[in-house]
């Protein structure tokens, strides 16, 4: 049984520089941990609390054995330690972080004809990037890339909404995107943003083979220095008297044009 100096050390990955640190985030939860063992995850031990019935944890206990990956059982209060939810499902998992580096992704982008990169500024809420990271996922995105100032990727709210998306992604992390926008239009890319202002619908626009989408947050948008860098500007026409659209939902509406466009033809 792991002891409570082994807990509480474990208990740090709850905090970003401990991640950053030991390179290792938690996956919590029996879905989001299924979905990253089916992606191959690198889980290295999973934790389950002995105030949850077993039964109900079969499946984790037999991919688990399959995988050869170790499981540990602990009393509810030590696994209350490792736990960031209120009504959490007794589950939580060790996983290895991607090291992804600007040198990596540019270099599995380098040699493909066509690659859809995701760049956010600054966006601070966990659910949002959730979203964002699990529909990219979905669409098959080739990576997406953080501004500093942005919430951890690997942040226990944020793994939650991704599920198993964080670990199928490049994620490169508190970059400078003014640096890595201007290194990825000498590979040809054309850089979109998405902006509420634009007068260019996204659905009038033909993505190009190469595209890097720029979103911005909700409350500040796209800094005036990134905007300048960008080749082009759509929107997503309102018709109703909403504010503003939620940067996860924005981000998912413009991947599925893109990939509708790919499937067409058009790219």
């Amino acid at each position: 049984m792991l002891s409570n100096a082994e807990i509480s050390e474990l208990s740090r990955l709850k905090d970003k520089k401990a991640r950053t640190e030991k390179r290792k985030f938690l996956i919590e939860g029996k879905r989001a941990l299924l979905e990253a063992m089916e992606g191959d995850a690198d889980i290295s031990e999973i934790i389950v609390s002995l105030g949850v019935d077993s039964s109900k944890l079969a499946d984790i206990y037999s991919a688990a054995e399959e995988k050869g990956i170790n499981i540990e059982e602990v009393p509810v209060a030590k696994f209350s330690k490792l736990s960031s939810t209120e009504t959490s499902q007794g589950i939580v998992a060790i996983a290895g972080i991607r090291n992804t580096t600007s040198d990596d992704l540019l270099s599995e982008i380098r040699s493909k004809r066509a690659a859809t990169l995701l760049m956010l500024d600054r966006i601070s809420d966990p659910g949002n990037l959730g979203t964002i990271l699990r529909s990219a996922a979905w669409f098959g995105i080739d990576g997406v890339v953080t501004a500093g100032g942005s919430v951890d990727a690997y942040n226990p709210k944020v793994v939650r909404s991704a599920m198993s998306a964080i670990c199928q992604l490049s994620v490169l992390q508190d970059v400078v995107l003014i640096d890595e926008i201007r290194q990825l239009k000498t590979l040809g890319f054309t850089v979109v943003a998405s902006v509420q202002d634009a007068t260019l619908s996204y659905t009038d626009f033909s993505f190009p083979k190469r595209v890097a989408v720029v979103l911005g947050a909700e409350a500040t948008g796209i800094s005036a220095d990134l905007l300048k860098l960008c080749d082009s500007k759509v929107a997503i026409p309102r018709v109703g008297k909403m504010e503003s659209l939620n940067v996860g939902v924005a981000a998912s509406i413009v991947l599925a044009e893109i990939m509708r466009q790919k499937s067409m033809g058009r790219r």
